[in-house]
């Protein structure tokens, strides 16, 4: 839990990598970011950048041989999707939360998503819980970062309140948790 983008895309060319890699390095060092570079040992090898701000998950800027974001994690459940009757597709999208960056860390990425589509990709989309990236409004942003907040404090109050008898069952325990929150928000 917690607010998160959510982006995909395609590179313009993947001849782009070591320019995109070599300006997110840059740009990385600057702001005190931990970063990565991923360089293709193999063919179907991921190349490209992963990059995170304090107290961030990571972002991915990895390709797979075909040009589409594709994050390590992503690939390793491939398999499992596809077993599960889930739509392969979705390793396609990755997701990163930001919540405990804070909104500065937050604006910075959008800022930077929104220059880097513009100059390597063919095809880009991200969805912004935030929705900084569709608006450009602070205050939206910060109305979002409150109710998120709001929403993960409720819920850790919520399980602080719980009483957990020794011998009940997943399934019941769930049950409660979902009882103790509809109570506290309603």
């Amino acid at each position: 839990m917690g607010l998160s983008i959510h982006y995909h895309g395609t590179i313009k060319d993947k001849a782009l990598l070591p320019q995109l890699a070599a300006e997110m390095k840059d740009i990385c060092e600057n702001l005190n970011w931990e970063y990565h570079y991923f360089e293709p040992e193999e063919k179907d090898e991921l190349e490209g950048i992963y990059f995170a701000p304090e107290d961030c998950e990571p972002l991915f800027l990895t390709f797979n041989a075909e040009g589409r974001l594709l994050s390590p994690i992503s690939q390793i459940t491939r398999d499992m999707l596809v077993e599960h009757g889930l739509d392969p597709e979705l390793i396609y999208t990755i997701s990163t939360k930001t919540q405990y960056a804070g909104m500065d860390a937050h604006i910075a990425i959008i800022r930077l998503f929104r220059y880097i589509s513009k100059k390597y990709f063919s095809q880009f989309e991200l969805h912004d819980e935030g929705n900084y990236w569709e608006t450009g409004d602070v205050s939206v942003l910060k109305g979002q970062f409150s109710a998120y907040g709001q929403a993960i404090r409720s819920f850790t109050e919520a399980l602080h309140e719980l009483q957990l008898p020794p011998d009940e069952s997943p399934d019941s325990l769930a049950s409660r948790i979902e009882e103790l929150l509809r109570k506290r928000n309603s």
